[in-house]
């Protein structure tokens, strides 16, 4: 009878457990998830994908700075927008591709964005 009883103890310690609404269990969006760097330009967004040195390619003129980072749940709408770049990162073209665009991560190591399809 003991055992029985203790039995459904633990089974519902269990279930009022697993109800909990205790704000630890609870998922908000305002934290900083995983996500894709990305950044819109002209309407366009493009995403970091890889790190480059400047092997790859060659670095043009600088394309713009960065305007406004938005939280990375956001969708870029405005242009020059990041939901992961700071305000003031600047952007520059490259002279092989003029669809990729590239961001300076570190001297001489660069963020290539290019275009999401």
């Amino acid at each position: 009878m003991k055992n029985n009883i203790l039995g459904c103890l633990v089974a519902v310690i269990i279930v009022l457990s697993g109800c909990s609404t205790n704000e630890e269990n609870t998922i908000s969006l305002d934290k900083e998830q995983s996500y894709i760097p990305m950044v819109n330009l002209n309407g366009i967004i493009y995403s970091s994908y890889s790190l480059t040195k400047q092997e790859k390619y060659t670095v043009g003129e600088v394309f713009g700075e960065i305007k406004r980072r938005v939280p990375s749940s956001e969708i870029q709408k405005e242009n020059l927008t990041s939901n992961s770049y700071d305000e003031g990162t600047v952007i520059y073209n490259v002279k092989e591709d003029n669809e990729i665009f590239l961001i300076e991560e570190s001297l001489g190591v660069y963020s290539i964005l290019n275009k999401i399809e």
